[in-house]
């Protein structure tokens, strides 16, 4: 799972809301300013830590998918007889 981006986005849109909430405030430019460098930082930490714990509770579903790369591409395993694995075997009557 491509967790790389959820930190930078969390942190964006945390600094679009403070953004909006700053200008209906009418804030001055330097507390604006601290604000959003302030809350940048708080949720892109935030972020950080979704972003692990989600790595580290989807680790077992990642490893499973790419344990058994045939099966994901539809192939079948041929077992000792020579047939693959699914296969129908008709019998002849002698």
């Amino acid at each position: 799972m491509n967790t790389k981006s959820i930190p930078a986005c969390l942190a964006l849109l945390a600094g679009f809301v403070t953004c909006i909430m700053s200008f209906i405030q009418h804030v001055d430019t330097v507390v604006f300013a601290k604000r959003f460098i302030i809350v940048c930082i708080i949720f892109y930490v935030i972020g950080t830590a979704a972003s692990v714990i989600i790595n580290m509770n989807f680790k077992d579903m990642a490893a499973d998918g790419e344990a058994d790369p045939q099966e994901a591409d539809g192939s079948l395993d041929e077992n000792k007889d020579g047939q693959a694995d699914g296969e129908i075997i008709e019998e002849k009557e002698v």
